[in-house]
């Protein structure tokens, strides 16, 4: 029996992601905040010993992988000699493309919430859902799958719409029909998914709680409303 776990990160928080805007492929960089949760993400996964990290092509997942490796203390044979980490970026596991939509701020831009999203539609001079669970199960299919079927343990950090993409590609979620708008969750800053193998067939899976993660949403949370007593 070969057990192989596949461990997914979406990067640290930016300030695209604290001002909600739409980010994309733009190179937008870990803020301070993101730094925080990408450390304590590697504490949260200290007990994972990597044989094989990738990160997207964008220095925030980059960033994020790095950095989550130096904090877990456990993965110290991924350090080059000159103390850089052996992290493999690959654009297959890069963000949706946003198109004309990058930088704007998604939940008041009325061109946004105009548009009708929908699996196969692709954003305005950029990507769909489709074409990117499309390029995800294709790294999964020919990079990943081989390594959890001999037992690796897989780290790959990468962004909010590459993980609703692998949710898809590893059957989690169902793919939704091409004029359906792909079912979305909330995807944590820094906050890993553990995908759990056995003889190259997933047995289970699972997130474990970023701390720094849950402190900035809830500062990005509006305050509650104040109960007053009827005095009856």
């Amino acid at each position: 029996m070969t057990k192989g776990t596949l461990v997914l990160i979406r990067h640290g928080q930016t300030d695209y992601n604290a001002q909600h805007r739409m980010t994309g492929q733009r190179d937008i960089p870990l803020n301070d905040t993101g730094v925080a949760q990408a450390g304590e993400a590697g504490r949260v996964i200290s007990t994972f010993v990597f044989d094989k990290v990738y990160s997207s092509n964008l220095g925030r997942a980059f960033n994020t992988a790095a950095l989550a490796l130096e904090a877990s203390g456990s993965n110290t044979h991924l350090q080059n000699a000159d103390g850089s980490w052996n992290i493999e970026q690959r654009a297959e596991v890069a963000e949706l493309h946003t198109g004309d939509f990058t930088g704007r701020v998604h939940k008041t831009d009325p061109e946004i919430l105009a548009f009708k999203r929908a699996f196969d539609a692709p954003l305005p001079g950029g990507e769909s859902d489709q074409q990117v669970v499309a390029r995800v199960r294709k790294f999964f299919e020919e990079e990943l799958q081989p390594r959890l079927a001999r037992g690796e343990t897989v780290l790959v950090v990468s962004h909010s719409g590459t993980m609703q993409a692998f949710n898809i590609a590893l059957g989690i979620t169902a793919a939704p029909t091409a004029d359906i708008i792909a079912p979305r969750t909330r995807i944590a800053n820094a906050t890993p998914t553990v995908v759990e193998y056995t003889d190259g067939v997933m047995t289970g899976h699972y997130q474990i709680e970023n701390p720094k993660e849950l402190e900035a949403a809830n500062q990005n949370k509006p305050p509650k409303a104040p109960k007053f007593s009827s005095g009856k």
